[in-house]
Formats: C-alpha cells, sequence, structure tokens
C-alpha cells in the first residue's frame, strides 16, 4: 500500500490518507515503461550549469506565480543542497526536531539522493522544473527569442 503524505499537508479531505494496492507482478496492465527522457541540455543549447542556475533563478523570482506540489518543492530543496553541499552529512544540518515535519521531509529527501554527483543532481532539478512547471519551458524559449532579437539590432 502507498500512503500519500503529500496529499495529507495539502488539505486533502481533512487528512484522509489515499491509499493505493500496491501492483501485483503477474498483472501486466500495472506495469509502466519508463523511457529516459532527451537532456534538456540537448533541446536548449545550454550547458547543465547554465541550465540549473536559470532554473534556480526562476523559481526564487516566480515563487509566488508557480504552484508546485509539496513533494516536489521538497525535492527542489534536496537536489539543491546536493548540487551544493554533496552527500548528506549530519554536520551540514541541524538536528530536526520530531514535530518539525518540513524539516524531517527535507532531510529525507536529501538522505534518499545517496551518491548522487553534482552535475546529475543540476539536470534532475532542470527536468524536474521542465516537467512540473511549463511557464520555466515558456520562459527558457522566451530568453533565446529575445537574445536573437538583441542579436541583430
Amino acid at each position: 500500500m502507498a500512503l500519500y503524505y503529500d496529499e495529507i499537508l495539502a488539505g486533502n479531505c481533512f487528512g484522509q490518507i489515499n491509499v493505493t494496492p500496491t501492483p501485483s507482478i503477474t498483472d501486466s496492465t500495472n506495469i509502466v515503461e519508463t523511457k529516459r527522457l532527451p537532456s534538456p541540455v540537448s533541446e536548449f543549447g545550454y550547458t547543465t550549469e547554465e541550465l540549473y542556475y536559470k532554473a534556480r533563478k526562476f523559481v526564487k523570482e516566480k515563487k509566488e506565480q508557480i504552484q508546485l506540489k509539496y513533494g516536489d518543492n521538497i525535492r527542489l530543496i534536496a537536489l539543491s543542497k546536493q548540487e551544493k553541499l554533496g552527500k548528506w552529512n549530519a554536520s551540514y544540518t541541524r538536528n530536526v526536531g520530531f514535530l518539525d515535519v518540513v524539516g524531517n521531509d527535507r532531510k529525507q529527501a536529501w538522505i534518499a539522493l545517496g551518491d548522487m554527483t553534482k552535475e546529475q543532481a543540476m539536470e534532475e532539478y532542470v527536468k524536474l522544473l521542465l516537467d512540473r512547471c511549463s511557464i520555466f519551458r515558456i520562459h527558457l524559449q522566451i530568453q533565446d527569442v529575445k537574445y536573437v532579437v538583441e542579436d541583430q539590432s
């Protein structure tokens, strides 16, 4: 059974928990094929680092306008910490209180990233933002057009 904790925090039906059965191995209808998404670097022509810093700047500037799910926000924070500090280490964080749900979730998300490299964390950050926030893709496309127009004048 899967419990959707982020839905509780989002106010889902007065704290009800959605429970879904785990997919059966023999049931072929529940098997989802995962396909590798193309790298955003090849799509936009920026380096991974350039795209990552554009994404971070976009999130910081537009945080009031974009609506991401709780779990996505926690994942973005964990990925940015992984990029900046590397693998989770107890010396990087202060002790989180038992009732600090958000702090515990951030810590667990960062720990779950394990030995992910800096480059992988940056690419995952950009992919997540492109997947969950369509305005970011439009923002990047508008920037490309703006630079072409400025170069011609």
